[in-house]
């Protein structure tokens, strides 16, 4: 016997490996997982883009109110009973503020609900850092009788401007409705005489003749009357189709009737038209309450 050392070695062991590393196998990924994956990556961008675009927006909102868009100049369309620092004033814009820290909304009715007479106020942001401030007065339309003497001047949509003790040269008197509180930059009381008389002057300053009127009747709701260029008794009759009717009475004053002429202008229907002679004395009587007027005078 050898007293060599010998080695009994197992026939398999060159072909085991050690069990903590053993190789992986690469296994080919179905079409259908690939198409998982692509969609998973797919969704990771957009969410990531969408968070950098909000924090981008979130940082350029910042700067803007902070950093940029300060006003440097307030522009502002003066009016004949407003001045510019009266209008800036009230607004509560100062020069420095941000242009974007308020709502030109809610500037514009600020200044309405202050200053009764404007009509009609236009705020808006002229970039990078002027406001514009457009305001227009109220155009007085017709002058309806106080309860507690005098008169109040409205204007078209019928808005208490301010009261008068005597009416101005060329402003329609009114006839069927006393205003019995004059809050200047309230409304008309809501009823059908004052809906009457809001459709007709807004029909009239739409034509753009309401300085030719002379007075407006609505003291009846079946017979409303219309004085006009001082020669002219225009009766209504019921109040509905105005426009037909105003159109039509402009249609006879230009193209029918003579300057001189002084007649009553039939207009209870929009398609036939009676114009018979008359009195200016009859015509001034056509102007009172149509209770105060009797049987001939109505002829």
């Amino acid at each position: 016997m050898s007293n060599q050392n010998s080695t009994i070695r197992n026939p398999n062991s060159q072909n085991r490996q050690p069990s903590g590393n053993r190789r992986r196998t690469n296994k080919p990924i179905s079409r259908s997982e690939r198409q998982r994956r692509k969609v998973r990556r797919s969704i990771r961008r957009r969410i990531i883009a969408r968070i950098a675009f909000l924090i981008m927006t979130v940082v350029a909102a910042f700067l803007a109110v902070t950093i940029f868009f300060k006003i440097d100049t307030i522009e502002v369309t003066a009016t004949e009973h407003y001045t510019q620092d009266e209008l800036i004033s009230a607004s509560g814009i100062e020069i420095g503020d941000n242009l974007f820290k308020f709502r030109t909304s809610a500037i514009e009715k600020k200044l309405l609900e202050k200053y009764p007479y404007l009509g009609s106020v236009s705020v808006t942001r002229s970039l990078p850092s002027a406001l514009v401030i457009k305001a227009v007065d109220s155009v007085p339309a017709a002058a309806v009788t106080l309860a507690s003497g005098g008169y109040c001047l409205i204007d078209e949509n019928g808005k208490l401007l301010e009261q008068i003790l005597t009416i101005p040269e060329g402003m329609p008197t009114v006839t069927g409705i006393t205003v019995n509180d004059m809050v200047a930059g309230q409304y008309l009381d809501n009823n059908s005489k004052s809906e009457i008389l809001v459709s007709i002057t807004k029909e009239l300053k739409e034509k753009d003749i309401i300085a030719n009127v002379d007075f407006i009747n609505v003291s009846c709701l079946t017979d409303v009357r219309l004085g006009y260029m001082g020669r002219l008794d225009v009766r209504l009759g019921q109040a509905d189709k105005l426009k037909e009717k105003i159109q039509m009475m402009v249609h006879i004053v230009e193209n029918e009737l003579s300057p001189s002429d002084i007649k009553i202008i039939y207009l209870e229907d929009a398609t036939t038209v009676y114009c018979p002679p008359t009195t200016i004395e009859k015509i001034q009587q056509s102007a009172l309450p149509i209770s105060d007027v009797t049987p001939s005078q109505n002829a």
